[in-house]
């Protein structure tokens, strides 16, 4: 026989050998990688009342895009809403207020409107952050998609009802 074709069929024989379960450890463990993130659920109903502008500011502790306009910084806390910092005087940034839009994770500014993605709808706001009045001049539901887990897997076990507004850490996992 060819020695080359000796050598080929040794060399394949080996390799096959080290796909043969053995015993229980060589048991392969599944784990559904979304169960380590459980989403956060919320009614439709009570979902549309939470978009709100609270006067004292948050800290920031979980930082996302930033968007400049005019004097103003609106840095997005991921899920949660925007800081909104005055920066009329920039060696010293007054962080004025809170806009809470749940889900949220960008915005975009068109004369006195502001555009701010809303979990799975799209709002219009109109906003006085210094007299702490902020108005949703229109809102389009379903919009976007359901907020994706962090490994961008689909949740698909919802009600058409119900908004996925964030997902949590399952520390069970």
């Amino acid at each position: 026989m060819n020695p080359f074709a000796l050598l080929l069929l040794l060399c394949f024989s080996m390799s096959f050998q080290s796909c043969w379960l053995r015993d229980s450890e060589d048991d392969i463990i599944t784990t559904n990688i979304q169960d380590f993130y459980e989403p956060v659920i919320m009614q439709r109903s009570e979902f549309e009342t939470t978009t709100t502008l609270q006067t004292t500011p948050e800290v920031i502790v979980n930082s996302g895009k930033i968007y400049v306009k005019d004097n103003y910084i609106f840095i997005n806390e991921r899920n949660k809403g925007f800081h909104i910092i005055n920066n009329t005087d920039p060696s010293n940034p007054q962080n004025v207020a809170f806009l809470n839009v749940l889900g949220s994770s960008d915005l975009t500014i068109k004369g006195a409107s502001i555009y701010v993605n809303n979990a799975t709808d799209l709002l219009a706001i109109t906003l006085d952050s210094q007299a702490g009045i902020m108005e949703i001049t229109k809102r389009i539901p379903n919009a976007f998609p359901q907020i994706s887990s962090p490994f961008g897997l689909n949740f698909y076990e919802i009600q058409n009802n119900e908004i996925i507004v964030d997902w949590t850490l399952n520390e069970n996992n």
